[in-house]
């Protein structure tokens, strides 16, 4: 068979043998070329880092936004929850305060009750020791006259003010 061939077609066999050859010899030289293959693989591997890094970076990005919006979320609640407790807080002063001045207009009463009835005692009182006092003075005019110098009306204005003292101390002790 191989005399069969003919010219063209033995041509064209070592064509094809010498192509293959120089792809073959190609690769060979591209494996013993380790410069190349080095900067092939640090090629591809920058490549890579700064394809994660792009993608890094955008998940990040989708991180941020979503934390913001969560974050303007539970913001926005705990302003509502605030302006409640606030507004909670003003009523229950508002009511507290109002009690406050219940009692303190009623204590106001009470006590202005309680002065008039003391400038009452004090008055009856009084009038009591300087009735006493005439009485006194009448009966004892004249002994006291001979065997004191001091008239009776100073004793008796003063025994006055004591018990009016003594009144009111103990009016204001209650």
């Amino acid at each position: 068979m191989s005399d069969t061939r003919s010219r063209d077609e033995v041509r064209e066999d070592i064509a094809e043998t010498r192509a293959e050859l120089a792809e073959t010899a190609s690769a060979l030289a591209a494996k013993a070329d380790v410069k190349a293959q080095v900067k092939n693989a640090v090629a591809e591997k920058k490549q890579a880092a700064a394809d994660k890094t792009a993608q890094l970076k955008e998940a990040a990005a989708e991180k941020t936004a979503q934390v913001k919006e969560a974050a303007a979320e539970k913001t926005a609640q705990v302003k509502e929850a605030a302006a409640e407790k606030t507004a909670q807080v003003k009523e229950a002063a508002a009511e507290k305060t109002a009690q406050v001045k219940v009692v303190a207009a009623e204590k106001k009463q009470a006590a202005a009750g309680s002065l008039a009835h003391v400038k009452q005692s004090t008055a009856e009182t009084a009038s009591r020791v300087a009735e006493h006092a005439a009485v006194t003075k009448d009966h004892a005019d004249g002994i006291v006259r001979e065997r004191r110098p001091v008239p009776l009306v100073v004793a008796g204005a003063a025994a006055l003010a004591v018990a009016a003292a003594v009144t009111l101390l103990r009016r204001r002790r209650r």
